[in-house]
């Protein structure tokens, strides 16, 4: 077969034109597929970033997850430990509790048992108070307290001073109730008069005395004792002013030798400061009283000073003299000392308020705080 050069001409046109064609399209598809192979490595890149963030941040999270997972655990740990530490204490409190229940209960015991000796002390405490308080006022009313008798009477007597004179010898002053030693002034020197002296309510002696002094107006008698012992159980007096702001309503006690017997007390109250009998001046107590308790003391009970002398009690007359004894007429000491003023005898009662004095002076003193030592700790006021 013949081939013309025209035909091999325009068939090598062809051919280097489908040639470059092809190559054209290779190219445009080489072209193509780089650029998808482009835009596959950007997503793929792409991707890759994503994926590294995503993997840091999964990576992140699972950090955090441990990190709080640890937390968690450590926080658990320590929550634990906690619980534990607070379980331990309250073991130990527990037994601290116990231990201190224990205590507790050995403490009420103790103080179970001192309040019960407090009490009893307490009760020893009263009960020396009260034997006390009866032994001072044995000392102070009762043992002051004589038995006067003359020929054809009998009644009491309040010893107000007693003292030494020189060589060994001693003179003592009872006040009295005139009329139960008004027979000492007969004519023929009168008759003697004996005084009973007493201690813790026992006779002691019976001493002779002489009437020194006396007021008819008023009942009232001074004796003088000589002899040779001096009495320290001599009457507590008060002062004008002390007399003088005695209310009525005081416990009053009256003491004297009522029927002749020992010295005797009875109890009662002062019931009035204005009583005017036969133009004289009086108070009146309701302790009872009877004969024989005529020139006896009546002591404020509180203060167990003399107030006054018991003169006598009111009597109802009707067919015959009937006894009020609960209505005893009293000489208050102010009179007393009115009377004595008058006389020479007036130092009786002035001597004896000096010496109170001096003994309420000296327990004052006695009483006062001692001073604390230097670098003491002294409360400042």
């Amino acid at each position: 077969m013949r081939i013309s050069k025209r035909y091999v001409q325009i068939t090598s046109v062809f051919l280097v034109v489908g040639t470059f064609a092809a190559l054209s399209a290779l190219m445009a598809g080489i072209q193509n597929e780089l650029a998808a192979t482009r835009i596959e490595l950007a997503n793929i890149q792409g991707q890759s970033k994503v994926t590294k963030g995503r993997l840091a941040d999964l990576a992140n999270e699972l950090g955090a997850v441990d990190e709080r997972s640890s937390l968690r655990q450590r926080s658990s740990q320590e929550a634990r430990a906690r619980l534990e530490a607070r379980l331990e204490r309250a073991l130990r409190e527990g037994r601290g509790q116990a231990a201190l229940q224990g205590r507790l209960s050995e403490l009420d015991a103790r103080v179970k048992s001192l309040s019960r000796a407090a009490k009893d002390h307490e009760q020893l405490l009263e009960s020396a108070r009260h034997d006390a308080d009866v032994q001072l006022r044995y000392r102070e009313l009762m043992s002051p307290t004589v038995r006067v008798q003359s020929k054809s009477e009998v009644g009491s007597g309040t010893i107000l001073l007693s003292k030494p004179v020189g060589r060994g010898r001693a003179r003592s002053y009872v006040l009295t109730a005139y009329h139960i030693v008004e027979e000492a002034e007969d004519e023929d020197g009168g008759t003697p008069l004996e005084v009973d002296f007493y201690a813790k309510g026992k006779l002691i002696r019976t001493e002779l005395a002489k009437l020194v002094a006396r007021q008819i107006d008023l009942d009232l008698a001074l004796l003088e004792v000589r002899g040779y012992h001096v009495y320290t159980t001599k009457a507590r007096i008060p002062t004008r002013g002390g007399l003088a702001r005695t209310p009525v309503f005081s416990k009053v006690y009256a003491i004297g030798c009522p029927l002749g017997y020992s010295p005797l007390p009875t109890s009662g109250e002062l019931t009035s400061k204005e009583k005017e009998l036969d133009g004289s001046h009086y108070w009146m107590i309701n302790a009872p009283t009877i004969f024989g308790n005529s020139g006896g003391g009546i002591y404020e009970a509180k203060s167990r000073t003399m107030i006054g002398v018991l003169s006598r009690i009111s009597a109802y007359k009707n067919m015959i003299d009937v006894a009020v004894p609960h209505m005893g007429l009293v000489t208050p000491l102010n009179q007393v000392y009115d009377w004595l003023d008058g006389t020479r005898y007036a130092f009786v009662y002035r001597e004896r308020l000096t010496e109170l004095r001096t003994l309420t002076a000296g327990a004052a003193k006695a009483t006062e705080t001692t001073p604390l030592p230097a670098g003491s700790n002294r409360r400042k006021k």
